[in-house]
């Protein structure tokens, strides 16, 4: 047993390596989880999976110095990574590369949502998976976010701070200064999907056409009465008709004509990703052992030797 790391990685290997040997040698090879670098799961672009891209320089230094032990220069990050890893660790860590589209928010959800299913099955205990948000694009570490928020299975969220782009070719951490370099944790917990947000959209397309915003409580009293019975009007308009609507009718789920709502196609969307069974798999609503299996079956995904 030990913790599994999910990170994205770009062109800069020591988005990966300093955190990791931050741990190492602040919490040690094994912890109260069991090694602290068991596995790590890398998503990242096609390029850098397939090792088209090079690193110009990395620098192996010394631990919180600048002193270099090795310079490694036109090396793929995937490379420099293992190497690094396999000079750092006594034992051998296990590591996964996951191809995806880093700049699609929704590729990167269900890439990274599938492999979560995937390392963390529902039902099974005593995994430990901590998430890296130092590397890869915004986008990606949106999706990461996301993830560990819809989950709950993800204790840990943590980057590496480097103040000055030029320290970032270094893999170990470089500064005892936390104003050059710092590791830093974000508190997770488990946010609660809103079943209402999904039954009003449910409501607007079995509608298909403009409905009153009191015709539409209606409707949700008689069908849900245990969740809308005791919200009014008032409120239902400001705390979900409003809030779906939105500042841009563009990107909002609701449109709204004076008093009259329907679902336009953003709404349909989102619809489509709650009822789905990996959004279900993923709040640990769905427990089809068989469905889940089946959606992780495609991922993308390679073990490294």
């Amino acid at each position: 047993m030990g913790i599994t790391h999910f990170t994205g990685l770009g062109t800069s290997p020591g988005a990966i390596t300093t955190g990791l040997s931050y741990l190492k040698h602040k919490i040690g090879d094994v912890s109260e989880y069991g090694r602290i670098v068991e596995k790590i799961v890398i998503f990242t672009s096609p390029e850098i999976a397939n090792r088209e891209l090079t690193v110009k320089e990395a620098v192996i230094n010394e631990y919180m110095s600048r002193n270099n032990r090795r310079i490694i220069r036109d090396k793929d990050p995937l490379t420099i990574i293992e190497e690094f890893l396999a000079d750092e660790f006594e034992y051998s860590v296990e590591i996964y590369c996951c191809e995806v589209n880093v700049n699609n928010f929704m590729m990167c959800f269900e890439t990274v949502a599938k492999a979560l299913l995937k390392f963390h099955p529902p039902g099974d205990v005593g995994k430990h998976i901590w998430v890296n948000i130092t590397g890869g694009t915004n986008i990606l570490n949106a999706a990461l976010m996301q993830v560990v928020y819809l989950s709950g299975l993800i204790p840990v969220l943590y980057y590496t701070f480097v103040a000055n782009r030029d320290d970032m070719k270094y893999l170990n951490p470089f500064s005892e200064s936390t104003a050059e370099f710092d590791f830093r944790l974000i508190y997770t917990f488990k946010t609660t999907f809103d079943k209402r947000f999904q039954y009003v959209l449910e409501e607007l397309r079995n509608v298909g056409d403009w409905i009153s915003s009191s015709d539409l409580l209606s409707r949700l009293k008689r069908k849900v009465p245990s969740l809308f019975q005791d919200i009014d009007i008032t409120s239902f308009r400001r705390d979900y008709l409003n809030i779906m609507i939105g500042v841009s009718r563009k990107g909002s789920r609701a449109e709204g004509q004076e008093d009259l709502n329907r679902l336009n196609r953003h709404g349909e969307k989102i619809l489509e990703i709650i009822q789905s069974v990996l959004f279900q798999a993923l709040t640990r609503e769905a427990k089809d052992v068989y469905a889940i299996n089946e959606l992780t079956a495609n991922l993308k995904i390679k073990r490294l030797e």
